[in-house]
C-alpha cells in the first residue's frame, strides 16, 4: 500500500472542503444571480491574488509561498494559477451557465470526485491509463451518483449517473487545462444536454 503525502491529503482535504458551496446554493441560497455575484467576487479576489504574486511579485508572493506551499504543487510554486483559482473560475461560470440543479451536480462532481479519485488513485494505481487509476475513476463514479442522488436534486437518475461518468471521463483523460477547470463545466454541459435530450 503506497503511504498518500500530508501535503496531497491536505489539497484534497481543501477540495471537499469546497464541496460546501454548491451545498449552500442548493440548501442556503437557491438564488441563481446572488451566488453568481458571490463567485464572481471570490474570482476577482483570486485573480487579483494570482497577479500580485506573478506580476509584481516581492514580498507578497513570499508571504504566499511561505504560508501556502505545503498544498502547491511545483508548476503553481513556479507561477502557474493556482488550482483554487482555476476553482473558482469554474465555479462561477458552472453557475452562470446551468441551471440550479444541474450546477450544484456538476460542483459536486469537481468538489468530491476529483478529491476521491486522487486519493484512491494514490492508494490504489489500479489499472493505470495516461497515468491515473481506471479504478480510482470507477469509486469516484460511485461515490458521485451517491452524493448526489442522497441530496434529493429534481434531475432523473440516468442524468446523475451520465454526468458523474462523464465528470471522472475528463479526469481521466491528459488535457492541458486544469481538471478543476473542465470537470463541472464538461458534466454540466453534458447533463444539460441529455436534459434536452430526454
Amino acid at each position: 500500500m503506497i503511504r498518500i503525502k500530508k501535503s496531497e491529503i491536505s489539497r484534497k482535504g481543501l477540495h471537499l472542503f469546497s464541496s460546501i458551496i454548491p451545498m449552500s446554493y442548493f440548501f442556503i441560497f437557491r438564488d441563481r444571480q446572488l451566488m453568481f455575484i458571490i463567485l464572481f467576487s471570490l474570482s476577482i479576489i483570486a485573480l487579483t491574488i494570482e497577479y500580485f504574486r506573478n506580476i509584481k511579485k516581492g514580498i507578497f508572493n513570499k508571504i504566499f509561498i511561505d504560508f501556502l506551499s505545503p498544498v502547491l504543487r511545483q508548476a503553481e510554486l513556479n507561477g502557474n494559477f493556482t488550482g483554487a483559482t482555476w476553482m473558482m473560475l469554474s465555479f462561477a461560470l458552472t453557475v452562470l451557465l446551468f441551471d440550479l440543479q444541474i450546477a450544484v451536480s456538476a460542483l459536486l462532481f469537481l468538489s468530491i470526485g476529483d478529491a476521491v479519485a486522487a486519493l484512491v488513485g494514490k492508494q490504489y494505481p489500479i489499472g493505470k491509463i495516461w497515468n491515473k487509476s481506471v479504478f480510482a475513476s470507477f469509486i469516484s463514479v460511485i461515490t458521485c451518483i451517491f452524493v448526489v442522488s442522497s441530496i434529493h436534486l429534481q434531475l432523473q437518475p440516468i442524468i446523475i449517473i451520465v454526468g458523474a461518468i462523464s465528470a471522472m471521463i475528463i479526469e481521466l483523460v491528459p488535457l492541458k487545462i486544469n481538471d478543476n477547470f473542465s470537470i463541472p463545466l464538461f458534466s454540466g454541459f453534458t447533463m444539460q444536454l441529455c436534459v434536452e435530450i430526454l
